[in-house]
C-alpha cells in the first residue's frame, strides 16, 4: 500500500533570533500595549509568538518595562544638543539636564529604568559626545568617567525624587521634617523648624540647575594647571 503523507502542521517558531525577534521590534510591540496590562504573555501574544521566544532577549516583567522606559528616555534625550554647547560646562549642564528630563518623562516607568547591559544602547551617543567634549577640555579619561558618572547618579536620583513628589499631595521631605519636629522638644532644633516653615521646592528644575552648577564647579578643580605662568606662583 502506498504511504499516506501526514497532514502538514504549521512550523512553530523556534526561541530567539529563529522567531524574527530582536529588543527594537519587542520594544515598538511593547509601546503599543497598556504599560498596566503589559506581561512577558500579553506581549507574546501581541506578537504572534511563544512565550519562550521573548526569553531570549529579555528574561522577565521588570526587565521589558525597563527597555520600554529606556526607549520612552531616549526619545527626549539626544546627543545633538550635547554636541552644540558652547563649552563644556554648558555640555555637562545640557547632558544633565536632559537625562533629568528624560527620566521625568517616562512617569511610573521611571523605577525601572536601569542604566545597564544591553539597554545602555539607547543612551551612547549623548555620552560618547559629552566624553568627547570633556576629553577636549583637559579632563582626563578617570576624571571624565567619574564626572560624568555623577552626573548620571544625581540626575536619575533627582528626577525619581521629582517623580515622587509629584504623586503626592506635599513634598515629601518637608512633610517627614514637619512630623518629626511634631514629636520633638518645641524649644529644640530651631534652625530646622525655620527651615521647615521656609517651603522651599527641592523637587523642581531649580533645584536641577543648583545642583549642575555645584558640580561643575567641582568639576574645574579636576582640570590640570596648564599656565607655566600660574604654577611658578
Amino acid at each position: 500500500m502506498p504511504r499516506t503523507a501526514k497532514p502538514t502542521t504549521p512550523a512553530q517558531r523556534k526561541p530567539g533570533k529563529r522567531a524574527g525577534l530582536d529588543l527594537q521590534l519587542i520594544v515598538e510591540a511593547a509601546r503599543r500595549l497598556d504599560a498596566n496590562a503589559l506581561s512577558m504573555q500579553s506581549l507574546a501574544d501581541s506578537l504572534s509568538v511563544d512565550r519562550k521566544a521573548l526569553n531570549y532577549h529579555v528574561k522577565d516583567k521588570q526587565t521589558l518595562l525597563g527597555l520600554v522606559a529606556m526607549d520612552a528616555f531616549s526619545a527626549r534625550f539626544s546627543a545633538s544638543d550635547v554636541a552644540e554647547a558652547g563649552s563644556w560646562e554648558d555640555a555637562c549642564r545640557i547632558y544633565g539636564m536632559g537625562f533629568y528630563e528624560g527620566v521625568r518623562g517616562v512617569g511610573g516607568l521611571a523605577e525601572y529604568l536601569w542604566f545597564g547591559g544591553s539597554v545602555a544602547a539607547w543612551a551612547l551617543a549623548p555620552s560618547e559626545v559629552l566624553f568627547e567634549r570633556l576629553n577636549a577640555a583637559g579632563f582626563t579619561d578617570e576624571a571624565a568617567t567619574r564626572l560624568v558618572a555623577t552626573l548620571i547618579s544625581m540626575s536619575l536620583s533627582h528626577a525619581r525624587d521629582a517623580a515622587q513628589a509629584a504623586a503626592e499631595a506635599d513634598r515629601p521631605r518637608t512633610r517627614a521634617l514637619k512630623q518629626a519636629l511634631l514629636e520633638a522638644d518645641p524649644n529644640a532644633y530651631a534652625n530646622l523648624r525655620r527651615i521647615a516653615e521656609l517651603g522651599v521646592d527641592t523637587y523642581g528644575t531649580s533645584q536641577m540647575e543648583l545642583m549642575l552648577d555645584m558640580l561643575i564647579a567641582g568639576a574645574r578643580a579636576l582640570l590640570p594647571n596648564k599656565s607655566p605662568a600660574r604654577r611658578q606662583r
